[in-house]
């Protein structure tokens, strides 16, 4: 009998449940993979507009935006890797469980390819309701398209943990930032 089955004996439902909760390794490869794109992308949006802000904004109001932008990625990159967890749950096993690494990095991917899309298209003009259901339609369906495709070839899943393993270690400067940013924002609504 393993240590799971020994630990909630008598409650088959409860072993099930635990049983879909993918292990730690896997959560943090896509974790980091949603940190390192949520983090890279708010990152080249602010030093993109540092030179401008020079010119009418302190060091501090800038250092203020910083931290915000460091809050909002951090939380924003919890619930992306929440909403993948509570899909996992609900999902039958072999759709997303079974490979979470692989696929919900995947799903990442595929994720950011259409915010990237729908954000540049929007640049040239406001989005309207095709758009928004090109978004809604086209994200789902070339995630489950690379999904399905990745499945024929050993070699996709693997390249996409290796890549995920090796980007870990933005996980060491971008919690910290996002926690000293959270503390920042904390400290001007009570300051």
């Amino acid at each position: 009998m393993d240590l799971i089955s020994h630990r909630w004996k008598g409650q088959p439902e409860l072993i099930a449940l635990r049983r879909k909760i993918p292990p730690l390794h896997q959560i943090l490869i896509v974790y980091a993979t949603i940190t390192f794109l949520v983090y890279g992308w708010a990152s080249v949006a602010f030093f993109w507009k540092v030179p401008s802000w020079l010119y009418f904004l302190s060091l501090g109001e800038i250092a203020a935006i910083l931290a915000y932008a460091l809050a909002s990625s951090f939380v924003e990159s919890i619930m992306l890797l929440f909403f993948l967890l509570v899909a996992g749950l609900v999902l039958p096993s072999r759709w997303l469980s079974d490979k979470f690494a692989a696929n919900g990095t995947i799903i990442i991917y595929s994720l950011t390819f259409w915010v990237l899309l729908f954000n540049m298209s929007s640049l040239i003009q406001l989005p309207t309701s095709g758009d928004v259901l090109l978004f809604a339609v086209g994200s789902p369906l070339t995630a489950g398209l690379a999904i399905v495709l990745s499945t024929r070839s050993s070699r996709v899943p693997s390249l996409l943990t290796a890549l995920g393993n090796r980007l870990t270690i933005f996980l060491y400067v971008w919690l910290p930032a996002g926690l000293a940013g959270i503390c920042v924002v904390i400290l001007r609504l009570f300051a």
